[in-house]
């Protein structure tokens, strides 16, 4: 679970709030912990980081710009 399904929901999370321009002022851990939220799992949050840019990169075709606060950008 922490391996395939985590990382996808939480870039999921994280990609669903930029379209909507729902996402807060805050960093990228902080996002991803609250995606994490609903599973009540101890995660590895800078492990989990390293998981989901890529995802957000071939997904949802988003780049990470900054991480504090977090800062999205479409490739073009």
């Amino acid at each position: 679970m922490i391996k395939y399904v985590i990382p996808d929901t939480a870039a999921f999370y994280i990609a669903n709030y930029y379209f909507r321009k729902c996402l807060f002022n805050c960093s990228l851990y902080n996002h991803i912990n609250s995606a994490i939220d609903i599973f009540n799992i101890d995660c590895n949050i800078n492990k989990l980081i390293l998981e989901i840019e890529p995802i957000l990169k071939i997904k949802y075709n988003l780049k990470v710009r900054n991480t504090n606060p977090l800062k999205l950008s479409k490739y073009m």
